[in-house]
């Protein structure tokens, strides 16, 4: 199995004018670093029970980081989500803190790894610790790999659901004696977010949704369809680009008759593994070639790039198509808990996958494969049973800012418009050139600070900016 292709208290200021903090903080700080990030923090650690309806049975300890306000608190904190399901929030956020700076003024940033993340009782799955390249590049599901990690737990991995993971939230957030919090969350994030919203809703200022993966979606159904609208719309852009068009002419039906060949003939090519550097002979089929794509649709810049790396490939030089695929599951992997990811999808998720949604993915070029290799791996995971009402849609009252990807694979802007009419002060904007997460951009960030601030207006038309990079015709890089 790979995941490659399958992320001493020390004082500081809480008094403030809005009610921020609302009691005495119980949870002891001590200084602490972030990687990613410059900034010194106060981090400590939280018990919670494992098991909600045991409180005095075992117990797990959650991280938690706060990025003091430089400035008098006179605002909410605001409370961090990650993605995944599986990224820790500490891992995920810290290189992202530096977008932030202005945000952390005058109010508190919040990180907390979710349980069965990063340090909070972390449900790591790894497979071997070097895998061949053949492996990498099939992200099989090796059964006996995941019941190895599940005997080496000590803890129950059906309590690692979203329900039980907002609760632990809202202990974070009584034992910092913060009252009301703004939440910001990104993929899986936004579900969490809004998960803990509808149950919290009292201490709720301000939201921030990022990329929306709703309690309804039931992961991985849409990737297809989702990936391959974003194929799509590449395909077309260099179509519509004279440069590109002359240098990859008729790409979408080469494509097509490419795929149709590689899965009646998978190719036996030699490769040289883009970590050890060793060469290994593989063979690369349909299957292969539409993961590593995927990966590569999660990044504008490098679908840039796609153009020329898939005629590199049907020319027979895998090389590139290899090294770019491989590229999101490597950054990614050291922050990713793939044991919490099966936690969640295979309570909230899976068990929602019809045989009329599985089919939503045929005739892509990702086909079944990513809801056959998560189907396997839940065959095997323990199953968490969902609260009633779970996957009924989420509404809100807060002021919440949703925001999209037009280029996003997993978490398109159809995403957001299907949560938006439950949202009653909702606001949608979609970020043209943007892939899957846009908080980081310039202009967003700006955005997100004003909503925060209570704007009643926000500048959107920085976003028109952002589009996408124009396409390499050759190694050399765009046409000058």
């Amino acid at each position: 199995m790979t995941r490659s292709l399958v992320l001493a208290g020390v004082a500081w200021l809480t008094a403030c004018a809005d009610g921020a903090s609302a009691s005495p903080r119980t949870l002891e700080l001590a200084p602490c670093r972030i990687a990613g990030s410059d900034r010194v923090a106060q981090c400590g650690a939280l018990e919670r029970p494992v098991d909600p309806a045991q409180p005095d049975g075992p117990s797990l300890a959650l991280r938690v980081a706060v990025f003091p306000a430089r400035e008098a608190t006179r605002r909410h904190p605001l409370y961090f989500f990650a993605g995944g399901p599986g990224q820790a929030a500490t891992e995920a956020f810290g290189p992202l803190l530096a977008a932030f700076d202005d945000v952390g003024r005058d109010r508190d940033l919040v990180l907390v790894d979710q349980r069965g993340t990063g340090s909070s009782a972390p449900l790591d799955c790894e497979g071997p610790e070097d895998p061949g390249l053949a492996e990498l590049l099939s992200a099989r599901v090796r059964a006996d790999d995941l019941k190895a990690c599940l005997a080496g737990y000590p803890h129950d991995p059906r309590m690692f659901v979203t329900t039980i993971a907002a609760a632990d939230l809202d202990a974070v957030r009584v034992a910092l004696g913060h009252d009301t919090i703004d939440l910001i969350g990104g993929s899986y994030g936004t579900r969490a977010a809004m998960v803990y919203a509808r149950a919290h809703g009292d201490h709720v200022g301000r939201i921030v949704l990022d990329g929306v993966a709703p309690v309804d979606m039931a992961l991985p159904a849409s990737f297809g369809a989702d990936a391959q609208a974003v194929l799509d719309a590449m395909f077309a852009d260099c179509a519509a680009s004279p440069e590109c068009a002359a240098a990859f002419p008729d790409a979408r039906a080469r494509f097509d008759a490419w795929m149709a060949e590689l899965a009646r003939t998978p190719v036996h090519t030699r490769l040289e593994h883009p970590r050890t550097g060793e060469v290994v002979e593989v063979d690369v089929g349909a299957r292969e070639v539409a993961l590593m794509l995927r990966g590569i649709l999660y990044v504008p810049a490098l679908t840039s790039i796609l153009p020329l790396t898939l005629a590199q490939a049907q020319a027979g030089d895998f090389g590139p198509l290899v090294a770019q695929g491989l590229t999101l599951g490597d950054s990614i992997g050291e922050s990713f808990s793939y044991g919490m990811f099966l936690s969640v999808v295979c309570a909230e998720d899976v068990p929602y996958i019809d045989d009329a949604a599985a089919a939503a993915s045929d005739g892509t070029f990702l086909g079944r494969s990513y809801v056959e290799m998560i189907r396997e791996s839940c065959a095997v995971w323990p199953r968490a049973p969902l609260a009633p009402g779970y996957r009924e849609p989420v509404a809100l009252t807060q002021p919440t800012l949703v925001l999209s990807g037009a280029l996003d694979p997993v978490t398109p802007p159809r995403w957001g418009a299907h949560v938006l009419p439950h949202l009653a002060a909702g606001r949608h904007v979609i970020v043209p050139g943007s892939g899957h997460g846009t908080m980081a951009l310039p202009c967003v960030k700006q955005m997100i600070h004003a909503f925060l601030d209570g704007a009643d207006t926000l500048e959107i038309g920085c976003v028109e900016d952002d589009v996408r990079p124009p396409f390499f015709v050759d190694n050399a890089g765009p046409p000058a």
